[in-house]
Formats: structure tokens, sequence, C-alpha cells
């Protein structure tokens, strides 16, 4: 994308379970991807075509030192989402930045406020058959800028009873304006956006329309 080239750098920090970096190694790119979770960089390592790969454990505003010229700088699969305030976003922004080649892009997405809305706004509950899964919104309001924090309970049956599993997160929607403010500030210039919705990406991306907003940026400076 934009100015990456096969056999340049890519760096893709949030990485987890190397959903973006195995499929940039297969295209010609020599890789490195950092995840908060050792057990994610674990479980990358391990995934079939991540040979080639190298995971380290960092966070997103505070990377692992010394790596710098990438070409590209992908953050996909929404890490960004859960950074809770707009200086989080402005330190892992910044320190993209710094692991920017000259031309090199950055390529990361966030959640907008229509997906928020849509998708925790009412109490959902899935059934499976031997198995419900339930998801909604724990904050009482869904604002824009504004921290979301969702809860997603699985109901499996056990015998003649039931186990309950409970994941929480505490998510923040980042606005398309606070997003290109907070990367000036980070001396980043957004040139190019895309809506997402499943793997189709339109034009112009819509906060209320699409589910994520994709986008690709360039050092200032």
């Amino acid at each position: 994308m934009g100015t990456a080239r096969a056999g340049g750098g890519c760096w893709t920090p949030g990485a987890g379970p190397a959903a973006a970096a195995s499929p940039s190694a297969s295209g010609g790119f020599e890789v490195t991807g950092y995840d908060l979770s050792p057990a994610m960089v674990a479980m990358a390592r391990s995934r079939p075509g991540a040979e080639g790969v190298r995971f380290l454990v960092g966070r997103l505003q505070e990377p692992p030192p010394g790596l710098t010229g990438f070409d590209v700088v992908a953050c996909v699969d929404l890490p960004m989402a859960y950074l809770t305030t707009t200086d989080e976003l402005r330190r892992a922004l910044s320190s993209a930045r710094g692991q920017l080649a000259r031309d090199g892009v950055l390529v990361f997405d966030l959640s907008t406020i229509g997906y928020y809305r849509r998708a925790f706004g009412v109490p959902t509950v899935a059934d499976r058959g031997d198995r419900y899964v339930a998801w909604f919104a724990v904050s009482p309001r869904i604002e824009a800028d504004a921290v979301v924090v969702t809860q997603f309970d699985l109901f499996e049956r056990a015998g003649a009873g039931w186990d309950r599993v409970s994941m929480r997160h505490a998510q923040r929607h980042h606005s398309d304006r606070t997003v290109r403010r907070v990367a000036e500030r980070a001396g980043l210039r957004v040139v190019a956006t895309r809506g997402l919705e499943g793997t189709s990406a339109r034009e112009p991306a819509d906060e209320d329309a699409h589910d994520r907003i994709l986008y690709v940026a360039r050092r200032v400076g």
C-alpha cells in the first residue's frame, strides 16, 4: 500500500495471533510484529506461515526499542480502539511515526460510532444450540469520543446446568475529526480513508454507515 515495496520492511503493532503479519510476509515483506500479550505472541509464532516473521512483546505507546526504517507500519484489527484516552492515541501514533522510513506509510483502523450503536445499543442474544452468546453495552450511553465498555457472555450447557464465561472490553470511540487532529500533533498527516463493512472498502468513509474507518497516514517533515 502506498510506497511500500516487496522486500521492504513491514511493522505490525498489536499483531495478536499474526492476523496481519503473516499475509504481509507471504507478500514479500520482511515483517516484524509485536503484541502486549506474551500468550498472543506465542500463539502467533506457532501459526503456519509465521516462520519468517519476528514477533516481539511491547505496547503500542512503548514499542520495543531500536526498530526504525519500516516502509509500512500496519496496526489493524482494532488494537488502537483499546487506547482509552486521546493522549494514549497520540503516543501510539507518535511511536508509529518514529518507526517509519521517510516515505513510509502508517495504516490503522478504528471502529465508528455507528458500529458501537448498532452492535451494542440493544442487548442481543444468539442461540447456538447448546450455547448462548449475549453481548451488550455496560456504558449507560454510547457517545462519540468517549469510552464504551461492552460485555460478552457465553453460556454453555454443562450436564443439567450451564457454565458462564464473561469478557468485558473497554474501548474508546475516536471520531474522524479527533483522529486527524491527534495525528497532526504526532507528526503525521492522514492522506486517505476508507469505510469498512466486513472486508469491503467504501468511499467516502462514513461514521454512521460503516463499521470501521481505515486510515492511511504519512510522516510530516
